[in-house]
């Protein structure tokens, strides 16, 4: 697959925190709870990381 199993379940987790950003309006909180992450600020690290932007500015953008 060209991946490491934890870079696939990080992989897995960022497509779900994605999903749930875009569609509603959760607390940064609960959608890292609901993708398995320990945090908030675990999911804006993450975020920043794979993505190139916070979880608010992904929320502003799917949003437009």
């Amino acid at each position: 697959m060209g991946c490491s199993v934890l870079g696939w379940i990080i992989q897995r987790r960022m497509a779900r925190a994605q999903a749930l950003l875009a569609a509603g309006r959760l607390p940064l909180a609960q959608v890292a709870m609901d993708c398995g992450l320990g945090s908030a600020s675990h999911l804006s690290q993450l975020f920043r990381q794979r993505l190139g932007v916070t979880p608010l500015q992904y929320r502003r953008f799917a949003a437009a």
